[in-house]
């Protein structure tokens, strides 16, 4: 079972990114898109979630920073507005911008932060373990 947090999202992509809902992705695994650090709150909205695929929208506001974590599945985020950064242990730091996409393999160390002084929204896909 993979538990999120609302509050924080530390996917590969940040995403370091990680979220506290508890979504069954049969992986046993605890993904922390922590619960964060900044200014405001995370917003979270599932738009798909099937046996294959799981896709969130996220509004990360200015100042966020996730919790690292390890991706437990392969995951990938693409910015639809602003812009975050997302630090991959052993790769460093990578800006995304709006319409760039980060990808994370499953295992990959990492945590996602809005350190500009707007907020980012980004669409982060978990692809699932067939």
């Amino acid at each position: 079972m993979l538990n999120r947090a609302r509050r924080g999202w530390t996917m590969s992509l940040g995403l370091g990114l990680v979220f506290v809902c508890g979504v069954a992705l049969g992986v046993g695994v605890t993904i922390a898109p922590g619960r964060g650090s900044g200014q405001g709150q995370v917003e979270e909205k599932r738009l798909l979630n099937n046996d294959r695929v799981e896709i969130f929208e996220f509004v990360f506001p200015a100042g966020f920073r996730g919790d690292e974590h390890e991706a437990p599945v392969n995951e990938l985020a693409y910015v639809v507005d602003g812009e975050f950064a997302v630090v991959t242990k052993g790769r460093g730091k990578r800006v995304v911008r709006r319409g760039e996409v980060e990808w994370a393999s499953r295992g990959d160390v990492h945590y996602s932060a809005n350190e500009s002084k707007k907020p980012a929204r980004v669409l982060v896909v978990l692809l699932k373990e067939p």
